[in-house]
C-alpha cells in the first residue's frame, strides 16, 4: 500500500513547474490566465494613502474590512464571506475541510489541475469524470459517483466554454456531499450562479482578484456560501490569511467596475483577433468565454510550446490533460503581445497542412 508520504511526493512532482531558458521576468506571460491589460488603479491609490509605518502590526484575523465590503457588493452578509491567499487557499481549505482520507473528490475532466492536487494531498479518492467531446458536461456523470467534494469551474478552465446552466444547477441541487463552484472567469463571461449557489444545499461560490481584477501578483480570493458552510471553513482557516495592503487594494478594486469592464472588452477584441490570426496559419481554435483561447496545433503541441519558449514566448500546453492532445492555451493581452507571439508562432507552423 502506499504510504501517505509518497502519495504527497508523487502529488509535489505532478505539479512540479518548467524551468525556462529565460529567466521569468523577460519572457512574455501568456500561460497564467493574468490580467494582461495592467494593474488595477486600486493600488497606486491605495499605495498613496497607506499607512506602512503599520506594517509591524498584524493584520485583522479574518480580513474583516474587505469581507464587509465583498458582502455589501454582492447583497449578502459578511458572516457568508470567507477569503484567501487567492482562491487556490480556498480550495485548499474546502479539501482540508470536506475531505478524509480515502473520501471520494469528484470533478469534470479536462478541469483546472488544482482541483486534484488538494484532493491528493488530503489523501481523497480521485473520480474524474470525461466532459461530452463537444466539451459539455454531464451532471449525470458527477453525481453518480455521489462524492464527498465536488468541483465545477463555470467557464471551464483549460476548454474555455460555459457549461449548460442546467447540468450545473442540478449538480449543486443533487450532490450528497460539498461543492465547489468556481467562477473564477465568470468577468469575461458575464455569467453569474451566486443565487443558485446559495439556494443550494452546501455550496461555495469562489471569485478571485487574479484575473478581471489584475491583481494576481498580491494574492485575493474570497468565496460566498452559507453561513452554516463557511463556520465550517473557517475551522481549517490559519489566521492572518491576507496581509493588510493586499486587503485594502482588493476592497478598494471592488469601486473600479468601469476599469474591469474595459479590460473586459478590449480583452474581448484581441481575443477576436488573435482567433481570426491563429485559424489562418492553421491553428483549430475552439469558442471562447474566457480570457484565452485554445487551440488544437498543426504541429506537435509540446514541441511547439518548448520552442516557443526558447524563443521568450510562454504559453500552456494542454496535451497532458484527456481530449486536448496537442492543444495550446494562450492568454489574451494587448495586441502588441499577440503581434510578438504570432511573430514567434508563424515560422515554427509555416507550410504545415493538415
Amino acid at each position: 500500500m502506499t504510504s501517505p508520504g509518497e502519495l504527497r511526493r508523487r502529488t509535489l512532482e505532478t505539479v512540479s513547474r518548467p524551468s525556462y531558458s529565460i529567466s521569468r521576468s523577460d519572457m512574455v506571460l501568456l500561460n497564467d490566465n493574468a490580467n494582461l491589460f495592467g494593474t488595477n488603479p486600486a493600488v497606486a491609490e491605495v499605495a498613496d494613502r497607506f499607512d506602512f509605518t503599520r506594517l509591524w502590526a498584524y493584520p485583522s484575523e479574518n480580513s474583516d474590512s474587505l469581507r464587509s465590503r465583498i458582502a455589501s457588493e454582492f447583497g449578502v452578509s459578511t458572516e457568508e464571506v470567507i477569503v484567501g491567499n487567492g482562491s487556490d487557499e480556498l480550495l485548499d481549505m474546502a479539501s482540508k475541510c470536506f475531505l478524509d482520507p480515502g473520501d471520494k473528490f469528484c470533478s469534470p475532466s479536462p478541469t483546472f489541475g488544482m482541483y486534484r492536487f488538494y484532493a491528493r494531498v488530503n489523501l481523497a479518492t480521485i473520480r474524474e469524470k470525461l466532459l461530452r467531446p463537444d466539451y459539455s458536461l454531464d451532471s449525470a456523470e458527477i453525481l453518480s459517483e455521489r462524492a464527498k467534494l465536488t468541483a465545477v469551474c463555470q467557464p471551464n478552465n483549460p476548454t474555455a466554454n460555459l457549461f449548460g446552466r442546467d447540468e450545473v444547477v442540478r449538480i449543486l441541487n443533487e450532490s450528497c456531499g460539498a461543492v465547489v463552484l468556481d467562477e473564477a472567469y465568470s468577468d469575461f463571461s458575464g455569467s453569474n450562479m451566486l443565487k443558485d449557489a446559495m439556494s443550494a444545499p452546501c455550496t461555495m461560490d469562489i471569485r478571485t482578484f487574479s484575473k478581471a481584477y489584475g491583481l494576481a501578483g498580491l494574492r485575493a480570493g474570497f468565496a460566498i456560501a452559507r453561513k452554516e458552510m463557511v463556520d465550517e471553513l473557517r475551522r481549517v482557516r490559519t489566521p492572518f490569511g491576507l496581509n493588510s495592503f493586499t486587503e485594502a487594494v482588493a476592497a478598494r478594486a471592488l469601486d473600479h467596475k468601469n476599469w474591469v469592464k474595459d479590460v473586459v472588452s478590449r480583452m474581448k477584441v484581441e481575443r477576436s483577433y488573435l482567433d481570426g490570426r491563429m485559424k489562418a496559419l492553421g491553428f483549430l481554435t475552439r469558442p471562447s468565454e474566457c480570457n484565452f483561447l485554445i487551440a488544437k496545433c498543426p504541429v506537435k503541441g509540446p514541441d511547439l510550446v518548448a520552442s516557443l519558449r526558447t524563443k521568450g514566448v510562454a504559453v500552456r500546453d494542454c496535451s497532458m490533460f484527456p481530449m486536448m492532445e496537442d492543444f495550446i492555451r494562450v492568454s489574451i493581452g494587448p495586441r502588441p503581445m499577440m503581434d510578438r507571439f504570432l511573430a514567434e508562432v508563424e515560422p515554427l507552423v509555416q507550410g504545415v497542412g493538415r
